[in-house]
């Protein structure tokens, strides 16, 4: 067991890439994210404090998300930028210097290995974890538009079916801030099924700081961008991973020939 006390050390523990690029030459005009695709934890972080039972769960990673955005990416021919390792040594959506980019406590969790993290730790993590992974998306989107290939931004996560005891009723969720073009023509296209319950920057909003990705490399550039959000209840197995890529290939696909 490990508490803030116990010395770490990213520079050796993060010795592979903080992400991975799937399909990085796809002809799609959509990149794909997936912030929180691993619940790795390097074992010189004996996983923080947590057992392993505890590692598996949401508050390490978003359960599914990976899966049905990587069907995602082959079915449209979208490249797919993902993390490697767990939102909990750092969450790469959130900026470096939110509260909520390193937690100490999650849900209802404490994460002892990130109590009173010691200032070198975190300067360590953001320079392992942050900046190559937002290095590599920017490079990635500035290769396509020297090219001259149209490029929206999506962003894929899950959520739990309830939180902190609160049912969460919807099905899907579509995030959007500012720019609302592709957020918008996903929802109308996700309503128009009545057996779904859509949410409209519901189970969470940018307004509570959960859209930094899609801000920096879609809002600030001018892209059509926006985060879908699915219950991992209903991708937990591969076949229901399948149908939820179909799901959204069929309804992105006329989406992106209007951006």
């Amino acid at each position: 067991m490990i508490n803030a006390n116990t010395p770490l050390h990213a520079a050796t523990a993060l010795s592979a890439p903080p992400f991975a690029i799937h399909n990085a030459d796809g002809r799609s005009g959509l990149l794909l994210l997936c912030e929180h695709a691993s619940n790795h934890i390097p074992a010189q972080y004996h996983g923080l404090g947590l057992s392993r039972e505890q590692q598996r769960r949401h508050i390490a990673w978003d359960i599914g998300a990976l899966a049905v955005a990587t069907a995602l990416s082959s079915a449209l021919d979208a490249p797919l930028v993902f993390a490697t390792y767990s939102r909990l040594l750092l969450d790469l959506n959130r900026p470096i210097d939110a509260d909520d980019s390193i937690v100490a406590h999650s849900e209802d969790t404490a994460i002892p290995g990130n109590d009173r993290l010691d200032p070198g730790e975190r300067a360590l993590r953001q320079r392992a974890l942050y900046h190559p992974f937002h290095a590599a998306v920017a490079r990635l989107i500035d290769a396509r538009l020297a090219r001259g290939q149209a490029t929206a931004l999506l962003s894929m996560h899950s959520f739990t079916p309830t939180y902190l005891g609160v049912s969460r009723p919807w099905h899907v969720g579509v995030l959007a801030e500012h720019d609302r073009r592709l957020a918008d023509a996903l929802l109308r296209a996700l309503r128009a099924d009545p057996a779904l319950c859509v949410g409209d920057n519901q189970p969470y909003a940018p307004s509570q700081g959960v859209y930094h990705s899609m801000d920096r490399h879609g809002q600030q550039r001018g892209l059509a961008c926006a985060m879908i959000e699915l219950r991992n209840d209903l991708i937990a197995q591969t076949g229901t991973q399948r149908a939820w890529a179909e799901r959204l290939c069929a309804v992105l696909t006329p989406a992106l020939a209007r951006h």
